[in-house]
């Protein structure tokens, strides 16, 4: 796998409380930029932390120091990771219903619905052996094109009668649930909650494009976010802010007269993709934006914080 922008690019993040691994001093390569910050989750490319104001930032691996990637081959910090990612998570549909499982990728896919020896089954499965969240999903797939009126099993076997016992196939955009039993199942976006959808959706469409050219480095980079941010949620319900994707651009600072400033940036109305944190030298805050603001045309700024530089 590898570390792309572009999977920046399409994912979202939460606030974040609590983590599996405590909060360590981190610093990239250089030495001129360190933050302390809990590790939430790693891949090989990419670690996803958590600092002490609870925002997610996202590094490659590759821009970390010696120590930091050392410290990523250490038996804590995969434990930590792997404790964070398979955590049992819980989500709520629009209709109250919570599901327990484990958000792990998002769906594009296609849900069949058949009806033999009077017996429903799902993707060749019956429907009867699923688990009880997914048997109340597949009536409402169903409900939602229109084709029942009631989202409930007796109207879909009604209706699959009507239908002349033929084989019905729906088409599934949402993201992939992983039930406690080890079995996936593509949940649709139209049944989320909106506290959920509005956390889980924002990457949708960069996956999408990356699906679709089967571009699956890049579809795997996204799907990874996914799961780290969908792990954090569970650590914190406070979800507010996309992923700031960190843009170091570090220059040699004058004893005395510059300092290193963080600006945040967000993408202007209308555009779409996650918030920058870009690290530049200023005099003050206001030169740091400026600064911040020729680099990358085409955003706003945001808060802005003076970075200690690391000794």
């Amino acid at each position: 796998m590898r570390f792309s922008t572009a999977a920046f690019a399409s994912i979202v993040c939460s606030s974040l409380a609590l983590s599996a691994v405590e909060a360590r001093e981190w610093a990239d390569k250089s030495g001129e930029y360190s933050l302390e910050a809990d590790l939430v989750s790693f891949d090989d490319e990419v670690v996803v932390l958590r600092r002490g104001d609870h925002e997610l930032a996202a590094f490659a691996i590759a821009d970390l120091s010696d120590a930091d990637r050392e410290y990523l081959k250490s038996k804590e910090a995969g434990e930590g990771s792997d404790k964070s990612l398979d955590a049992t998570q819980e989500w709520t549909l629009k209709s109250g219903l919570t599901i327990k499982g484990k958000v792990v990728d998002f769906a594009d896919r296609d849900v069949t619905i058949d009806r033999r020896r009077n017996r429903i089954f799902v993707n060749d499965r019956l429907m009867n052996n699923l688990p009880e969240f997914y048997q109340q999903i597949v009536p409402q797939i169903v409900a939602h094109e229109g084709k029942i009126a009631q989202a409930n099993g007796r109207e879909l076997r009604r209706w699959l009668i009507a239908e002349g016992d033929k084989p019905q196939t729906f088409h599934v955009q949402g993201v992939v649930i992983e039930a406690e039993s080890g079995d996936e199942f593509a949940v649709p976006f139209f049944l989320l909650s909106d506290a959920d959808l509005k956390l889980l959706q924002p990457g949708w469409e960069k996956w999408l494009a990356a699906h679709s050219k089967q571009d699956y480095e890049s579809e795997e980079d996204i799907g990874f976010l996914l799961r780290s941010l969908a792990a954090a949620r569970q650590q914190d319900e406070q979800v507010q802010r996309q992923i700031a994707l960190l843009q170091l651009n570090m220059q040699a600072i004058q004893a005395g007269v510059t300092s290193l400033w963080e600006v945040t940036l967000y993408p202007a109305a209308g555009k779409f993709g996650p918030p920058l944190w870009v690290v530049v030298t200023g005099r003050n805050n206001l030169e740091a934006v400026d600064a911040a603001m020729k680099q990358y045309p085409g955003h706003v700024a945001g808060p802005v914080r003076r970075v200690s530089r690391r000794r």
